[in-house]
C-alpha cells in the first residue's frame, strides 16, 4: 500500500509539472500562432484574441507583465504609412499594451480620462514673434475699419486641470494660457473656447476624440455657433435665423467605431478603442461652390454635396482620415461662395488642422469665405488679402499650435513698418 500510495503521489505530482509543461508549450505554440495568423490581416481573430485574453487569461498575461513591461512596445514601433498587415501588428502590440496596463505606447500616452495624446513639446519655445505678428494684424484691420478675431480652440487638456501621467510633461498648455493673455494686454479681440466649455459644462472627454487631438464634429459645429454669435454681439454681421446655427436643424449622421485618430493609428484599435464619428449636414436648402485653386478643384450644390470629400467616407482604420472629409481639408487655400447665405460677410478665415470643421460650416452664413491653412500655403498672402478686402479676418488655432506659419507669418511682407 505504501508503494501504491507513493506513486500516486508521485503520479499526482507529474501530473502537475506536465500540466506546467503542456501550459508554457502551448503559450510559445500562441505566440508561434498568432505571429503566424497575423499575416493574414483579420480583425476577427485579433478581436477573439481580446475577449480571451480579458476574459480567462488576464492573469497569465500579468506574470509575464514585469518581463515585457518595459520593452514590448518598442518592438514594433510605428512610422510611416502602413505597409501591408502592419495595422494588424500596431493592433496585437496595443492590445497587449492593454492587457499589461501600460500608460505609453510609441510616443503616445494615455491620460488619466482614457483619451490618447502626445507630450513634450519645446518649454522654452518663444511665443513673442507670434505675438507681435498676430497684434498688428489686427491693428491693421482696425486701421481699415473691419474686424478681427483670434479664437483658441481645446485640445486634449482641460484648461484648469491636469490629467497627463506623472513623468510626462505638455508645455503647450501653457504657452496657449501665455499666448492668450498677450494678446489680451494688445487689445487684440480673442475667444477662448477652452473657458467656453467649461461655461456650457461641456467635459474634455465630450469635446475631443478619443484617439486623436482634434474636436470632435459636434464639438467643431458648437465652435461655429459660438463664433457666429460672437460677430452678432459685436455687429459685424445683423442677427440671422438661429436655425443656421441650431443643431437640432442639422442631421447628425453617427457612424459607429468608424474613426481611429492620428494618436490611435500609433497604437491601435484595442489600446485605447476607437471612436464614433458624426457627418453633420443642414436640413434646410443649401446652395453653394467650393473652389481649391492649388488643385484646379471645384464643386457646388447642396453643404454635403459641395464641402464633403465622399472618398473618406468609408471605413479603413490605419489608411483613411474621415475628419478631413470636412472641407476636402488638408490645403492651402479653399474657397466657399454662398450666394444664398444670409449675409452679406467678407471672412478670411486663417487656421490649422482645429479650424477645419467650424470654416466649413461658416461657409453657411458668410457669402465670401476663404480658408488659409498658411503652412501649406505657397502664393502671395497680401496680394491676396488687399484683393479679397475681407469684413473680419479670423484666425483659429490649437493649443497645441500657438507658434506657426498661421501665427508667424509675415502677413505683409514688412510693406506696412
Amino acid at each position: 500500500m505504501g508503494d501504491r500510495t507513493l506513486m500516486k503521489k508521485l503520479f499526482s505530482k507529474a501530473k502537475k509539472i506536465n500540466h506546467l509543461h503542456i501550459m508554457a508549450v502551448a503559450f510559445l505554440l500562441f505566440v508561434f500562432y498568432i505571429g503566424t495568423v497575423i499575416l493574414l490581416p483579420t480583425y476577427r481573430e485579433l478581436l477573439h484574441l481580446f475577449l480571451v485574453i480579458e476574459g480567462g487569461l488576464s492573469i497569465k498575461v500579468q506574470t509575464i507583465a514585469p518581463i515585457l513591461k518595459d520593452q514590448y512596445t518598442d518592438i514594433l514601433e510605428f512610422s510611416g504609412p502602413v505597409t501591408r498587415n502592419k495595422g494588424s501588428y500596431i493592433n496585437l502590440n496595443g492590445l497587449m499594451a492593454r492587457a499589461m496596463g501600460q500608460r505609453y505606447m510609441n510616443e503616445r500616452v494615455k491620460l488619466d480620462n482614457g483619451h490618447l495624446s502626445y507630450f513634450g513639446g519645446d518649454p522654452d519655445l518663444s511665443i513673442e514673434l507670434a505675438v507681435t505678428r498676430v497684434t498688428r494684424f489686427a491693428q491693421e484691420q482696425k486701421a481699415r475699419g473691419k474686424h478681427f478675431l483670434f479664437v483658441m480652440g481645446p485640445g486634449q487638456f482641460p484648461l484648469h486641470e491636469d490629467i497627463m501621467p506623472t513623468g510626462f510633461d505638455f508645455y503647450f498648455v501653457q504657452q496657449s494660457n501665455d499666448f492668450m493673455s498677450a494678446l489680451r494686454e494688445n487689445n487684440v479681440p480673442v475667444l477662448d473656447l477652452r473657458e467656453e466649455l467649461i461655461k456650457d459644462g461641456i467635459s474634455q472627454s465630450e469635446a475631443v476624440f478619443v484617439t486623436d487631438h482634434h474636436w470632435r464634429p459636434e464639438t467643431g459645429f458648437w465652435a461655429y455657433a459660438k463664433i457666429v454669435d460672437y460677430l452678432m454681439q459685436e455687429g459685424v454681421i445683423d442677427p440671422i435665423d438661429p436655425g443656421y446655427t441650431d443643431i437640432g436643424q442639422f442631421n447628425v449622421d453617427v457612424h459607429e467605431n468608424w474613426f481611429l485618430g492620428t494618436a490611435g493609428k500609433r497604437t491601435g484599435i484595442y489600446f485605447a478603442g476607437v471612436d464614433d464619428f458624426s457627418i453633420i449636414s443642414p436640413n434646410f436648402d443649401t446652395h453653394l461652390s467650393v473652389e481649391i485653386p492649388s488643385e484646379a478643384f471645384s464643386m457646388q450644390g447642396d453643404f454635403l454635396t459641395a464641402t464633403f470629400d465622399h472618398s473618406l467616407n468609408y471605413l479603413d482604420y490605419f489608411n483613411a482620415n474621415p475628419y478631413h472629409a470636412y472641407g476636402h481639408s488638408g490645403h492651402g487655400l479653399t474657397q466657399y461662395r454662398n450666394e444664398h447665405s444670409p449675409s452679406d460677410l467678407r471672412v478670411l478665415c486663417i487656421g490649422d488642422s482645429y479650424a477645419i470643421v467650424p470654416f466649413t460650416f461658416l461657409s453657411l452664413v458668410a457669402r465670401d469665405n476663404d480658408h488659409f491653412d498658411l503652412r501649406l500655403y505657397h502664393g502671395e498672402f497680401f496680394e491676396h488679402y488687399l484683393e479679397f478686402d475681407p469684413d473680419v479676418v479670423i484666425i483659429l488655432i490649437g493649443p497645441d499650435g500657438p507658434v506657426s506659419e498661421n501665427t508667424t507669418l509675415d502677413f505683409f511682407n514688412d510693406r506696412h513698418e
